[in-house]
């Protein structure tokens, strides 16, 4: 199985014992071939939810099972295709070790109880999942909760607790939402709609599939739509980037020496910045560098002068190397804080690994991956 076939169809059926259930599922499966299926809240068990995931036409499975007449967990594969091995549980959770040919990461189908008590202990034991996670992670499925008031229309009055105790749990794991692409609303019910279905991901799964696109598809049975969740779509834009000003630049001592100069080359306000555009294109790949590669060469020296270094005096040359590389670090910064459209962090809190991360949640965002035409069909190839 290639890794861009791989799909991720989840969806809150609303209750999966019907024939109704089965025959929208095919069609759904027809059309959009996912690699796994998640399903949410199918309210039946036992043997009766293993009779209709054979009718489904699967043959593994991993199933939390309902709470009575409400609930539950399915994730269904083809073993041909996938390798699933559980790894934790709860009544609101089912987490699993994912492997499609060599890749490997981890992904966890989401159901949150309606009530608040109790999907607290769904965002604890999110956090205890990701204390320990270095690998990537995905969270697909029905959370239960907005987590801004544009994520909701009509009904009772946003409820900023409510809110906030899913905002804390993102804050506490570094989970990112990618975004979707599609109608905004997942959940339709008397009038009111809300985004309760989404697609979340650490920083190393967001990392690994920069381009993954999470689709909201028609909603047909159940009063939530499904989500698709595409880990590599085949389909790439590709063009020329238009220039960028970095904002690290301010701090090279030679910035304003060659942007001088540059500007000096035109005669009139186009042709100068046309001139410092390519004078700055040039400067950048020469002289400044690319930051990340100079912040590695410059560890790797200091490193070395350290085992070299004898007695409790240090060469000048390795505090100038600790010193350039303190400024190179204050660059990343500044560039991931640029690249990522964010406000300053607090004084002293660097942390680039979240600047990273929000820089690939934005770029899945603003990515292209399908147009409306005018008789309101998606075209996404």
């Amino acid at each position: 199985m290639l890794l861009m076939d791989t799909r991720i169809f989840a969806w809150n059926c609303r209750g999966a014992g019907s024939k109704r259930f089965l025959r929208v599922y095919k069609e759904y499966r027809r059309q959009f071939r996912p690699t796994i299926t998640i399903i949410v809240e199918p309210k039946i068990s036992g043997d009766t939810a293993k009779k209709v995931i054979q009718e489904m036409g699967f043959v593994e499975s991993l199933i939390v099972d309902a709470s009575g007449f409400a609930g539950g967990i399915w994730i269904l594969w083809d073993p041909a295709l996938i390798t699933i091995t559980e790894e934790k549980r709860t009544n609101q959770l089912l987490h699993v070790n994912v492997k499609v040919g060599m890749e490997s990461w981890f992904l966890t189908a989401i159901y949150g109880n309606p009530a608040l008590i109790q999907r607290r202990e769904l965002w604890n034991a999110l956090r205890d999942i990701a204390e320990d996670m270095t690998e990537p992670w995905a969270l697909v499925g029905d959370f239960n909760s907005i987590l801004h008031p544009s994520e909701k229309l009509g009904g009772a009055p946003y409820d900023a607790r409510r809110a906030g105790d899913f905002q804390n749990c993102l804050m506490d794991t570094g989970l990112t939402d990618i975004g979707f692409v599609g109608p905004a609303f997942t959940r339709f019910r008397n009038g009111m709609q809300e985004r309760l279905d989404r697609c979340l991901a650490n920083h190393a799964w967001v990392t690994r599939f920069p381009n993954a696109t999470n689709c909201h598809l028609p909603r047909v049975k159940s009063d939530h739509r499904p989500l698709l969740l595409k880990l590599n779509p085949m389909f790439q834009p590709a063009g020329t980037k238009p220039f960028k000003f970095l904002a690290a630049w301010l701090m090279h001592e030679g910035f304003k020496e060659m942007a001088a100069e540059a500007w000096a080359k035109g005669t009139d306000l186009l042709s100068s910045i046309e001139a410092f555009h390519r004078e700055a294109k040039e400067w950048n790949y020469v002289v400044f560098g690319h930051i990340l590669r100079r912040k590695e060469k410059l560890l790797g020296r200091i490193e070395r002068l350290e085992k070299r270094q004898r007695g409790n005096d240090e060469p000048a040359q390795l505090q100038n190397l600790r010193e350039e590389l303190e400024e190179v670090l204050v660059q990343e910064e500044i560039l991931w804080c640029q690249k990522a459209r964010l406000e300053w962090m607090a004084s002293g809190d660097r942390n680039t690994k979240y600047f990273h991360a929000k820089t690939l949640s934005h770029r899945c965002r603003n990515r292209i991956s399908a147009l409306k035409d005018a008789m309101g069909n998606w075209i996404d190839d």
